[in-house]
């Protein structure tokens, strides 16, 4: 009796130890937010939903850090990798229209003919594709973080500017002159925007139709579209009247004014993931904190840059750096952290900018967030820690993040919208 009493009670235990450990597995399943596919109309406003240009997919892919916007238009189908891509795709979809009613127009295809059209059509026999971006339900920012010389014959063309040739040939001035006027990035990914400044940059270089005669045909002029990458008239006019070798010249110049060592600036330089803009509004931004020690921090892991939705991360990230640093509280300097950066203020906060669209709590996102709050208390003298989203963060991950020790503020887009 007494070993059956002794047996009953070892299997009585054996279960409950079984039920406890799949409980606990349970609960620890239940730590992380659920896979997101989110509804478009519940997270952007009708008219960015759908315009007389484009309309965006409902259903809208988030994999822990951005969501991946599929777009639909007349012209063709983008995938925007971050809300503000998605901005700035609508803004060049609408300029995109303008150029088709300029192309379509009597007085254009009549100024086309002979060998002036037979020039626009062999045209994409010398324009440069841009390298696609990362495809599938994940952007190149979690490709990263989900896991842990400027002469024409330099190597160091980036995928998004136009061929030797056609800078040699002056075609590249042209379609400048064209993406300036209508407003837009001439270093957009976007390659329904491409193929459309090549035809008309084409158009001109052909020697038939001067830009000042195709504007002409645009009722209400071209430049109605304003992209978010538009920048500022100075900075405008800079991407407009430099070519990219002159520009990466003129962030060499910057970055060795500011005691950068050529061991960084060299390979920051010829990286060709990033476009000429983003690559020298990077420098131009560091450029304007003059008073922030250690930028060479930010170089340094801009070098590592490996795919274009970090470099358009990285450069976002950039602009929320300065307009943190102009608007809430001066930055002291940069901190290497990782495979990224922070920086710091007087009074020993630790901020962190990431221009993320929803961050929700994943394995991968706790991971990364557990190894970034290791690195921070590495570092001496920090008091507070600020994380600053350009979107939001979810209920779970606003907890965790909070036990960690972390401030989190939302909303960065508005608040620290990057000044150019």
């Amino acid at each position: 009796m007494l070993i059956k009493r002794v047996f009953l009670v070892l299997i009585a235990l054996l279960v409950s130890g079984v039920a406890f450990a799949a409980g606990g597995a349970h609960a620890q399943e239940e730590q992380f937010d659920a896979d997101a596919t989110l509804e478009v109309s519940s997270i952007l406003s009708p008219e960015l939903v759908s315009g007389p240009n484009h309309r965006v997919q409902q259903r809208v892919a988030n994999d822990g850090f951005l969501n991946i916007y599929l777009i639909d238009s007349p012209f063709g189908q983008l995938r925007a990798v971050s809300t503000t891509q998605l901005l700035q795709y609508v803004d060049e979809l609408n300029a995109v229209a303008r150029m088709e009613q300029l192309s379509n127009s009597k007085e254009f295809k009549s100024g086309l003919k002979g060998k002036a059209a037979d020039v626009v059509k062999g045209a994409k026999n010398l324009v440069l594709h841009p390298v696609d971006t990362v495809t599938g339900s994940v952007s190149g920012v979690f490709s990263v973080f989900g896991r842990v010389g400027e002469s024409l014959t330099s190597r160091s063309i980036s995928d998004t500017e136009d061929s030797r040739l056609e800078g040699a040939i002056g075609f590249s001035k042209t379609k400048r002159d064209y993406a300036y006027e209508f407003k837009v990035d001439v270093y957009s990914r976007d390659q329904i925007l491409q193929d459309r400044l090549n035809n008309l940059s084409w158009a001109q270089y052909s020697g038939s139709l001067s830009m000042s005669a195709l504007l002409m045909m645009i009722p209400g002029g071209a430049g109605v579209a304003v992209s978010v990458t538009g920048g500022n008239e100075l900075m405008n006019k800079v991407y407009r009247d430099t070519p990219p070798n002159e520009l990466r010249k003129r962030s060499r110049a910057n970055l060795e004014a500011m005691g950068v060592s050529s061991a960084v600036i060299d390979p920051y330089i010829r990286n060709r993931v990033f476009t000429p803009r983003e690559q020298n509004d990077i420098v131009e931004t560091l450029v304007a904190m003059p008073n922030t020690a250690d930028r060479a921090e930010f170089i340094k892991f801009a070098v590592l840059t490996e795919n274009p939705d970090i470099a358009y991360f990285r450069w976002r990230q950039a602009g929320m750096y300065l307009n943190f640093n102009r608007i809430i509280s001066p930055l002291v300097r940069f901190v290497a952290f990782g495979i990224t950066t922070a920086a710091l203020t007087q009074d020993g906060t630790l901020v962190f900018c990431a221009p993320l669209d929803y961050f929700r709590w994943t394995p991968n996102t706790s991971d990364f967030a557990t190894r970034v709050n290791s690195l921070a208390g590495t570092i001496p003298g920090v008091h507070a820690k600020y994380l600053w989203v350009d979107g939001s963060v979810s209920p779970l991950a606003r907890k965790n993040l909070g036990q960690m020790g972390w401030n989190v503020f939302e909303g960065g887009m508005k608040k620290l919208t990057a000044v150019r």
